[in-house]
């Protein structure tokens, strides 16, 4: 298989990964806020903020995004997967918040007008973009002194959270992600920088029994890279070395890692 059938492969499995999981994605992962806060301070001076929220999902961090910044801002939510824009569109509405507007589209060529926007966002989404297309069509649109924050894992970050630690070839099979000095570069290659990186660390707790659920439901898209006999012999695998590791199997306690990229224009 050559490199650009590998990649519409990937691409059509993963989509339909999430058309599986649209209904069920918010019980699937957890939200953070911090980071979320963390751009409310930075967009602090901007009394009226155009956002495109690119790779949005089924929304659970643009109702965070509008929550924070109230009737400052206002939201583009853009996904390739029109399930999740489905769910997005209720899941806002079920919420009381009318300033946003729902656009399907690809990340390579964002629905956008050029110089419109403030900030664009996209949280645990660059992976699945071709980021060379992204970056540049992120140049086009944001307005002069406009903004790019990415929240991402990165590779090396990956490998220390409890999936790459004990699932076999988790790590291995997740090959899209990034570390930051290759991000650095696709940035400075789109005529951008970063301004700012901030790590942050969460304490997960959860129970084997969740875990399970959560593997078993695709919690991350890198499960739906395995076949069914690898990702069973996996998860058969999974459960002994977490018993092996974890005393009390109701409170099993780690950490996760992400960082935040605020980029320049």
């Amino acid at each position: 298989m050559n490199i650009t059938r590998e990649i519409a492969f990937i691409e059509k499995k993963t989509d339909s990964h999430f058309s599986k999981i649209a209904s069920t994605y918010r019980d699937l992962r957890t939200t953070d806020s911090e980071h979320i806060q963390y751009i409310k301070n930075n967009l602090e001076k901007k009394s009226e903020i155009h956002i495109a929220d690119v790779g949005c999902g089924d929304g659970r961090y643009s109702l965070e995004l509008l929550r924070c910044l109230k009737d400052r801002c206002y939201i583009c939510c853009i996904d390739s997967n029109e399930d999740m824009l489905m769910n997005l569109k209720d899941y806002l509405t079920e919420n009381n918040t009318t300033n946003f507007c729902i656009r399907p589209g690809n990340a390579s060529k964002l629905p956008l007008e050029n110089d419109t926007m403030d900030c664009i966002v996209t949280f645990n989404a660059i992976h699945h973009f071709e980021i060379q297309k992204f970056l540049a069509e992120v140049q086009e649109c944001l307005k002069d002194n406009g903004c790019l924050f990415v929240y991402t894992r990165l590779r090396s970050q990956n490998c220390k959270s409890i999936w790459g630690k004990y699932f076999p070839i988790f790590a291995d099979t997740e090959d899209r992600l990034y570390e930051l000095s290759e991000l650095d570069q696709h940035i400075q290659n789109a005529g951008m920088s970063i301004r700012s990186t901030k790590t942050f660390t969460h304490l997960r707790t959860s129970t084997l029994d969740r875990l399970i659920h959560q593997a078993q439901n695709h919690h991350y898209s890198t499960f739906s890279l395995y076949d069914q006999e690898t990702f069973d012999e996996s998860l058969t695998i999974f459960q002994q070395n977490i018993k092996k590791n974890f005393t009390n199997l109701e409170k099993i306690t780690w950490h996760d890692e992400n960082i935040l990229l605020e980029i320049e224009k």
